[in-house]
C-alpha cells in the first residue's frame, strides 16, 4: 500500500518513538520550538500530560501541514486557532475546545535607526510566512503604529529564528517576533515599536482537533483539557519556578525570562474560554480584512461542551 506524502512527512517528524506503557499516544504539532509554547513544553517536562495518561509527543510542523494532518487524524491536536479558521471556512470538521491565550504574543521590532512604525514604509519587514499568524497580526501591528501595510515588503524567512537573525544582520529593518526574541534583540539595543498585547480578545492559542476524533475519543480530549487546565495553574501558582525553567530550557536571560513570563501571565485565560461576542468580533474581523472568503459563526468554529462539562 502506498503512502501519502503528508504521512511520509509525518513518520519522518516522529522518528522511531513508541507508546509508553499503559499512555495513550498523543500527537500534538507545533509550529516551532517557542516560548509561546510554555504550556505544552511546561506539561511534557513537568510530566502533567504522564499524570493524565497521556504520552504527548510535541512535534514540530508548519502551521499548514498540521491543518492537514488533523484533517487527515494523522495529527491529534494544535495549539493554532488562527490557521485553523481558514479550513472551518471551507468546510473542514475542525473544532476549537478551548482558548489559552487572549491575545497574540507578537512585536514589531526594528533596527535601532528606525523611529516608529511609519518610518517602516518602503522597507522590508521579516516574518515567518506569507500568511502566517506573523504576517497577519504583523500587519495589524503596523496599522496600530501608524503605518499602512501594503506599503511594507515583507519578507518570508521560513521562521521567527531566521527572522531575528535576519534584523540583527541588518537583511530587513523590521521584523515580527514572539518571546523570547523579542528580549533578545531588546538587549542588544534594538527597538521595540508596537506589542500585540494591544490586541486584546484575539483568541490566539488554544486547543483544535477533527470534530470527528471529539466524537470518537472524547476521554481523551477530557484528559488534554484536564492536562491544560492543571499546566495553567502551574504557570500562575509558581512564577519562581517557571521563570527558572524558562532561563534553562530556552538559553535566555533571567531579564528576558521574567519579561516572557510576564508577556504569558497577561495573556493566558484561566477559564480557558472566552465570551462568544468576543470570539466572534474577531472572526468577523478576519472575514472583514477579506482573509477568510465567507463569514465563520462562533459555533462553526468553538465547541466547549467538553470543558464545560469537565470535572
Amino acid at each position: 500500500m502506498k503512502r501519502s506524502f503528508f504521512s511520509l512527512l509525518l513518520l519522518g517528524c516522529l522518528g522511531a518513538a513508541l507508546p509508553v506503557h499503559g499512555q495513550e499516544r498523543v500527537r500534538m504539532a507545533l509550529s516551532v520550538r517557542n516560548l509561546v509554547f510554555l504550556p505544552f513544553y511546561y506539561a511534557k517536562d513537568t510530566r502533567i500530560f504522564d499524570k493524565h495518561g497521556l504520552n504527548v509527543e510535541l512535534i514540530q510542523m508548519r502551521s499548514d501541514l498540521q491543518m492537514a494532518g488533523l484533517v487527515s487524524n494523522e495529527i491529534d491536536y494544535t495549539p493554532a486557532i488562527g490557521p485553523a479558521t481558514f479550513p472551518v471556512a471551507n468546510g473542514a470538521p475542525l473544532k476549537g475546545v478551548a482558548v489559552l491565550y487572549k491575545a497574540p504574543l507578537f512585536s514589531l521590532a526594528s533596527a535601532p535607526n528606525i523611529a516608529n512604525a511609519k518610518d517602516l514604509e518602503g522597507k522590508k519587514v521579516a516574518v515567518s510566512r506569507i500568511g502566517s499568524d506573523s504576517h497577519r497580526f504583523g500587519s495589524q501591528l503596523l496599522e496600530i503604529g501608524g503605518a499602512d501595510p501594503k506599503k511594507v515588503t515583507f519578507i518570508q524567512t521560513g521562521s521567527t529564528t531566521v527572522s531575528l537573525t535576519s534584523l540583527q544582520q541588518g537583511v530587513v529593518n523590521g521584523a515580527i517576533l514572539s518571546p523570547p526574541f523579542t528580549g533578545v534583540v531588546a538587549e542588544k539595543g534594538f527597538r521595540i515599536l508596537v506589542r500585540s498585547r494591544q490586541l486584546i480578545d484575539s483568541p490566539w492559542l488554544g486547543l483544535v482537533a477533527n470534530k470527528n476524533k471529539l466524537e470518537k475519543q472524547p476521554e481523551q480530549a477530557r484528559q488534554m483539557l484536564r492536562s491544560m487546565r492543571d499546566v495553567i495553574a502551574a504557570i500562575r501558582r509558581d512564577k519562581q519556578g517557571v521563570i527558572n525553567y524558562i532561563v534553562k530550557n530556552f538559553n535566555v536571560s533571567l531579564a528576558n525570562a521574567v519579561e516572557s513570563y510576564d508577556d504569558i501571565a497577561g495573556v493566558i485565560i484561566d477559564s480557558m474560554t472566552m465570551r462568544d461576542d468576543q470570539m466572534q468580533k474577531y472572526l468577523d474581523g478576519i472575514y472583514q480584512r477579506g482573509e477568510l472568503t465567507k463569514s465563520v459563526a462562533v459555533g462553526e468554529m468553538f465547541d466547549f461542551s467538553l470543558l464545560r462539562n469537565l470535572k
